[in-house]
């Protein structure tokens, strides 16, 4: 025993993990230390093992909320959101008015909406990447809508308007400028750029035209210069041929 905790103290889980179990083998009713035998294994990243000794120091006492608390880390550790959950609620119920167990649950519990978010995500841009718009919008707008992912504003906007659905489209670009005025300034000019984009697709070329000087303007104002070769100056030339056939150049 006494070389098991030194070691544990010191953090030497591959010699804890080995004393304890010499331990239990020689005193197989201090069932405390199936316990401490699973943190080490953990510790080490032997879930498998870790998991063994939880369950064994589980099946004598079921009614011991510390235990199902450690099983939930340990299917943290084991990046299994779901089971933590569970286990963290079972201690909970065994145990209503600890502290750190409701905040554990708490904190699972988000972590587990989280990663459901995030699967979301991913899938919404795959969408994306593989140019199914409709599909892809909508995923999108439940991402915006109803779970707050306010930043895909903007992804949102591009998909819809793709799609074909300008109206919506230039609402979505209206509230895609009024987050980059809180969130993100630097993005203002990106807003104008695809309201641009949106009138070229509608073959209003004198309201594209407009919202790409703004865009040279917003990003003026961001760093005191326009390139030459910015998305916003091209465009603007591209737009004055459109309209003024004498300023046509050939490349």
């Amino acid at each position: 025993m006494a070389e098991a905790d030194s070691a544990r103290d010191r953090r030497d889980w591959a010699n804890a993990a080995f004393y304890y179990h010499e331990a239990l083998q020689h005193n197989p009713t201090r069932i405390d230390l199936f316990v401490q035998l699973g943190h080490a294994n953990k510790e080490l990243g032997d879930f498998d093992a870790a998991l063994e000794a939880y369950r064994r120091f589980l099946d004598k006492e079921p009614h011991d909320a510390d235990i199902h608390l450690q099983l939930g880390h340990l299917h943290n550790r084991m990046d299994d959101p779901e089971t933590a959950l569970e286990w963290y609620s079972r201690a909970s119920a065994l145990a209503p008015n600890d502290p750190e167990i409701a905040r554990h649950v708490d904190t699972a519990g988000l972590r587990l909406s989280r990663a459901g978010i995030e699967r979301r995500r991913q899938k919404a841009l795959d969408l994306v990447q593989s140019g199914q718009w409709q599909q892809a919008r909508e995923q999108l707008r439940n991402l915006v809508t109803v779970d707050g992912e306010v930043d895909l504003i903007a992804v949102y906007a591009n998909v819809t308007k793709e799609a074909g659905d300008f109206e919506e489209a230039q609402q979505l670009y209206e509230a895609y400028r009024e987050y980059a005025k809180t969130n993100q300034p630097t993005s203002l000019s990106d807003v104008e750029i695809q309201l641009g984009h949106l009138n070229k697709a509608k073959r209003d070329i004198g309201a594209a035209l407009q919202h790409y000087i703004r865009a040279r303007d917003a990003e003026f104002q961001l760093y005191g210069h326009v390139a030459p070769n910015s998305i916003c100056e091209r465009e603007i030339r591209s737009c004055i041929g459109e309209i003024y056939t004498c300023f046509w150049q050939a490349d």
